[in-house]
């Protein structure tokens, strides 16, 4: 309303995170998503070349360490 001040010191529910709040989930999800989204590549080029999933387990391992790569340029590690 008009004429009212806002309160002096902020609220509980109105302080800032902290910088790295939730970088844990981050590198999870990093290392997670990297491995099926790869790995799923892989498992296609193997229906399509007929292997028995070589290309699965390759694309699994790139996707992992794409993971690691994000991690540690995200984070900093």
């Amino acid at each position: 309303m008009a004429g009212q001040q806002p309160p002096s010191e902020p609220r509980k529910d109105d302080a800032y995170e902290p910088v790295n709040s939730g970088s844990g989930y981050v590198a999870i999800s990093y290392l997670i998503g990297g491995m099926v989204v790869w790995g799923g590549i892989g498992w296609l080029v193997d229906q399509w070349l007929g292997t028995k999933g070589i290309a699965m387990g390759i694309g699994a391992v790139v996707g992992g360490a794409a993971g690691v790569y994000l991690i540690a340029r995200r984070l900093g590690a």
